[in-house]
C-alpha cells in the first residue's frame, strides 16, 4: 500500500480511500522482514511454530496516505465507498518473535520516508503505465 500510494503520488494521481481507510493493516519494512524471516529458524524457541513477523501496531490505510501526502504537496486524497467484502484488517501477534529478542527497527513513518526518498531518486522506477494514466488525466 505505501508503495502504491507513493507511486500514485509521484505521478500526480489521486489516492483513493476505500471506506475512508479506515481499515487497518501491520506495516512492516522489507528490511525488517528480511532479518526476521532469517532469525526466526535458527531459534530452538521457533522449531516447528508458525512466526508472525510484523511490528504488531495496527496502522489505518488513511494513515498512510497521509504520510505519502505529506511528502508530495499537491497530492489529493478522494474517499471512496468501501467494496464488499474488504475486511477491516488487523496486525500480527508478535509475542514469539519478542520471545527471540527481535522487534522491528522501521516504523511505517521511517518505512514510508525510506521509500518515497528511493522513488523521487530513482525516477525510471515508475512503472510508463502509470505515467500514461497520469498524462491522460491531465
Amino acid at each position: 500500500m505505501p508503495a502504491w500510494f507513493a507511486a500514485r503520488a509521484a505521478a500526480g494521481l489521486l489516492l483513493y480511500l476505500n471506506g475512508g481507510g479506515r481499515q487497518v493493516r501491520d506495516f512492516v519494512h522489507v528490511d525488517d522482514i528480511a532479518e526476521g524471516t532469517l532469525r526466526a529458524p535458527t531459534a530452538p524457541a521457533a522449531d516447528g511454530r508458525t512466526v508472525n513477523i510484523g511490528t504488531g501496531r495496527p496502522t489505518t490505510i488513511r494513515t498512510v496516505a497521509e504520510l505519502v501526502a505529506a511528502h508530495f504537496p499537491v497530492t489529493r486524497v478522494l474517499e471512496t465507498p468501501m467494496p464488499p467484502g474488504d475486511p477491516l484488517g488487523g496486525c500480527a501477534s508478535t509475542a514469539l518473535m519478542r520471545r527471540l529478542h527481535w522487534q522491528p527497527a522501521i516504523d511505517v513513518e521511517e518505512g514510508v520516508a525510506r521509500y518515497v526518498r528511493w522513488l523521487t531518486s530513482t525516477p525510471a522506477a515508475l512503472p510508463d503505465w502509470l505515467r500514461q494514466e497520469a498524462g491522460r488525466r491531465a
